[in-house]
C-alpha cells in the first residue's frame, strides 16, 4: 500500500477514535448531571415540607439551576464536537480522494510513457529492418531507375583550427518509377572527422507527439552494423516514416552541420551514396565536399 494512503487512513482512524472517546466522556457527564438533578429534586421536595430547610432549598435550587446550565452547555459541546468530528472526517476523505486521483493521474501518465516507448521500439525495429546489411553484388544500375543526388554546402571558419560545414543533401528522382525508403551513407575520409549533426536525430529523440513530427524526418541507423560502419568512417541515415520519391520529385536532408577540428595539415573528403534495397538500386552523389588545409 502507498505510504501516503496508510498515513491518511491512520490519521483518520486516530481522529475518529479521539472524538468517540470525547463524546463518551461528555455523555457520562450528562448522565451524572441528570442523576444529580433527580436527587436534588427529591431533596427539594422533602425540604419544602420543612420550613427550617428554606435556606437549603434556595441553595439547592441555585445548585439545580447551575446543573441545568451545565447540562445545556454539555449538550451544546457534545453537538459541536460531533459536528467538528464529522467535518474533519469529511476533510480527511476529501484529502484521501485527492491523493487517489493524483495516483491515478500518475499511472495514466506512466501508461502514456509506455505507449510512447512501444512506438519507439516499433520504429527501431522498422529502421533496423531497413539496415543495408546485404548490399553489394545485388545492387545494379537500371535504365528505368535514375536518381540524381548532390551536396549544397558552405564553410564557416570559427577559429584558426575550428570550422563548421553547413549543408544540405538533395535527391531527385529522374527515372520513371517511384523510389521508396532511401538509405543514405555519408563517407568521411579520413575517418577521424566522422561527425554529422543537425536535424537528423536518434530514435530516442524522435519519440515526440505525432503533431510535431516532420514528414521528412531523418534518423541515424543505430544497430551493430551501423556502429561498425561508423568505425569505417560511414554514417548511415534513414527516413523515420515511410518515404517515397515520385518521378521528378526532390527530397532533401536539410541544414546538417559537420564540425571540423583541424589537428594536422590534411585533406578532408565527404562523399554520399543512396541505396534502395527494395529496388536493388544505388546512386552516388554527383559532387563531394572536399577541404584542403
Amino acid at each position: 500500500m502507498n505510504p501516503q494512503k496508510e498515513l491518511s487512513y491512520d490519521r483518520l482512524a486516530s481522529r475518529t477514535k479521539y472524538y468517540q472517546e470525547k463524546s463518551l466522556q461528555l455523555e457520562k457527564k450528562l448522565l451524572f448531571a441528570e442523576e444529580k438533578m433527580e436527587q436534588l429534586e427529591i431533596e427539594l421536595k422533602d425540604a419544602r415540607e420543612n420550613d427550617e430547610l428554606n435556606e437549603k432549598i434556595q441553595q439547592q435550587e441555585e445548585e439545580l439551576e447551575a446543573y441545568h446550565q451545565e447540562v445545556h452547555r454539555l449538550k451544546e459541546q457534545l453537538s459541536q464536537s460531533n459536528l467538528t468530528a464529522m467535518t474533519k472526517k469529511i476533510l480527511s476523505f476529501e484529502e484521501l480522494l485527492e491523493t487517489v486521483e493524483k495516483e491515478i493521474n500518475e499511472k495514466e501518465t506512466l501508461i502514456e510513457s509506455y505507449k510512447s516507448k512501444i512506438k519507439s521500439l516499433e520504429k527501431r525495429i522498422k529502421v533496423k529492418n531497413n539496415s543495408p546489411e546485404e548490399l553489394g553484388s545485388k545492387l545494379v544500375d537500371k535504365e528505368n531507375l535514375q536518381l540524381t543526388a548532390y551536396f549544397n554546402h558552405s564553410l564557416i571558419c570559427k577559429s584558426e583550427s575550428s570550422y563548421v560545414i553547413h549543408g544540405s543533401f538533395h535527391m531527385t528522382n529522374n527515372g520513371t518509377e517511384e523510389l521508396d525508403q532511401p538509405l543514405v551513407c555519408f563517407r568521411f575520409q579520413p575517418i577521424d572527422y566522422t561527425n554529422l549533426k543537425g536535424k537528423i536525430s536518434s530514435l530516442e529523440q524522435s519519440t515526440i507527439s505525432e503533431e510535431k513530427q516532420e514528414a521528412d524526418q531523418w534518423v541515424y541507423i543505430e544497430n551493430e552494423w551501423a556502429k561498425e560502419a561508423r568505425e569505417r568512417g560511414e554514417i548511415w541515415v534513414a527516413p523515420m516514416h515511410d518515404l517515397t520519391i515520385q518521378p521528378n520529385q526532390t527530397i532533401s536532408i536539410s541544414d546538417f552541420q559537420i564540425p571540423i577540428k583541424k589537428q594536422f595539415e590534411d585533406s578532408i573528403i565527404i562523399e554520399a551514396f543512396v541505396y534502395f534495397q527494395n529496388k536493388e538500386y544505388r546512386a552516388r552523389a554527383m559532387n563531394q565536399i572536399a577541404l584542403n588545409f
